[in-house]
């Protein structure tokens, strides 16, 4: 996995949620915080294990695109 560079000093990690943000959200699907969930562990399970995360973290794109 190549290392990402480093965002600008004005980068902001955490911005603020405005209220559009709010209107988005919704109640997960039923079975749908069970698939989100199990792909984020498979990222987490390769890391821990050594192994590359980019299938992993192209399945769980794939998820959270199809959830939306």
């Amino acid at each position: 996995m190549t290392p990402r560079p480093k965002p600008p000093e004005d980068y902001d990690d955490n911005p603020p949620l405005d209220a559009d943000f709010f209107s988005r959200a919704r109640p997960a699907a039923p079975g749908e915080a069970a698939r989100l969930r199990a792909v984020l562990e498979r990222i987490v399970k390769a890391h821990e294990e050594g192994r590359p995360v980019d299938e992993a973290i192209a399945q769980a794109r794939e998820t959270l695109a199809d959830a939306e």
